[in-house]
């Protein structure tokens, strides 16, 4: 849970509330820093691909040390962002560590560790980045009225690190509710076959998956939509808040129904996993999402802006723990590091 919080420092929702202090300083549109912002965000994508695969073959409280340091000097390098190239750096850096590996290192270990209770397990972790949706906006607009964006990008990353750091060896260590298999590393890495089967269940390949064509035909567009929709509103939220009338504190003070709504679905999702598979309730996950974006196009008042992050939380909530649990239900989690 600490980790999914602090994943917040590469997620839109926390770039985007220094959009206009940044494009100010560099003289971007809307549209040129959301440019800067995909090319930044693709760049990650395609090199989580490679790094990914750590989450298979280093243990959870080295890698959780690791990527926890990466995405703290990833933000101080924030702080000196100057010019263009620096921001789409600093961008990158971000994506990669805090949106990309935070994200991706507690969600393969949680979905390894636990089995009957995956999905609640899913929804519970989830709940740090639900708390950072809620308060970091508020914090963010408090602190911008006293200090210098750049400061806030330099204080912050190191209060995570000294609080978190020095704990995460007690933190990542096994207990008696945990009654999945966890990481193989050493009989899986010896392993010569592209699927293997341990204590059970199937584990597949990379390889193996770019053969399925369920993953092409729907597991691809259960994140790739949700992960467009969310972003974009997130990362123009400033832009849209503008065009609805909405002050920016008023907006973000919404941001209490959205962590509301998103602990809410978490809970309802993981409980549904747990009683009937990820695989079944896949589909149905989807209604928040499609409400949402109604609402806001219809919001023109304060209790359907309330209505909209409701449900825009509630579809942000529920998508994490399917998409979790749908691929280790469908492809084991052996080499779930380097699928995901």
């Amino acid at each position: 849970m600490l980790m999914s919080l602090w994943s917040s420092f590469g997620q839109t929702f926390f770039i985007s509330l220094f959009s206009s202090e940044i494009r100010a300083e560099l003289s971007l549109t809307h549209g040129s820093f959301g440019s800067y912002y995909a090319i930044a965000t693709t760049a990650s994508a395609f090199s989580l691909y490679w790094v990914g695969k750590l989450a298979d073959t280093v243990s959870v409280p080295r890698l959780s040390v690791m990527t926890l340091l990466a995405v703290c000097l990833a933000a101080v390098h924030f702080s000196f962002v100057f010019s263009v190239i620096s921001l789409t750096i600093g961008i990158y850096f971000l994506r990669l560590t805090g949106q990309g590996m935070m994200y991706h290192v507690y969600s393969t270990a949680v979905a390894r560790r636990y089995q009957k209770a995956r999905g609640r397990a899913l929804a519970f972790s989830g709940f740090g980045m639900n708390i950072g949706e809620a308060f970091f906006p508020l914090c963010v607009v408090f602190l911008l009225g006293f200090f210098d964006w750049r400061s806030v990008w330099m204080t912050i990353p190191l209060f995570a690190f000294l609080t978190f750091a020095p704990f995460i060896g007690r933190l990542t260590k096994r207990t008696a509710h945990q009654d999945g298999p966890g990481r193989e590393t050493a009989s899986a890495a010896q392993h010569p076959s592209s699927v293997i089967e341990e204590q059970g269940p199937i584990s597949y390949r990379r390889k193996d998956v770019r053969k399925d064509i369920i993953f092409w035909a729907v597991i691809i567009w259960l994140m790739m939509i949700p992960g467009f929709i969310i972003t974009g509103i997130f990362f123009h939220q400033i832009y849209i808040s503008a065009l609805k009338e909405v002050p920016l504190a008023v907006w973000s003070s919404h941001y209490i129904w959205y962590a509301a709504a998103a602990i809410g679905g978490a809970i309802f999702s993981g409980f549904m996993i747990d009683r009937f598979s990820a695989h079944k309730i896949a589909g149905p996950s989807q209604i928040f999402l499609l409400g949402s974006c109604l609402l806001l196009y219809f919001a023109n008042n304060s209790v359907m802006l309330g209505m909209f992050f409701f449900c825009f939380g509630a579809s942000g909530g529920v998508m994490q723990p399917v998409i979790n649990a749908l691929l280790a239900e469908r492809y084991g989690t052996q080499w779930l590091g380097e699928i995901k």
